[in-house]
């Protein structure tokens, strides 16, 4: 089973709002903190870059640092 571990809420959001599901939400073990578990997919991975490419631009504009 591959599975994709996502510690990042405006990441889950993203994920979710374009049609994925997680499979499951549980804490991580050492650090307690909140992480979504997904399905590695074609689509997961195709989202995945998309983000990268958005969360990039937004840097080179500043709108984020």
């Amino acid at each position: 089973m591959n599975e994709f571990y996502c510690y990042s809420t405006t990441l889950m959001h993203f994920l979710k709002a374009n049609g994925l599901r997680y499979k499951y939400k549980t804490r991580h073990k050492r650090t307690g903190k909140l992480m979504w578990v997904f399905e590695r997919t074609s689509e997961l991975s195709a989202l995945l870059d998309e983000y990268d490419e958005r969360k990039a631009q937004a840097k080179a504009q500043g709108r984020i640092s």
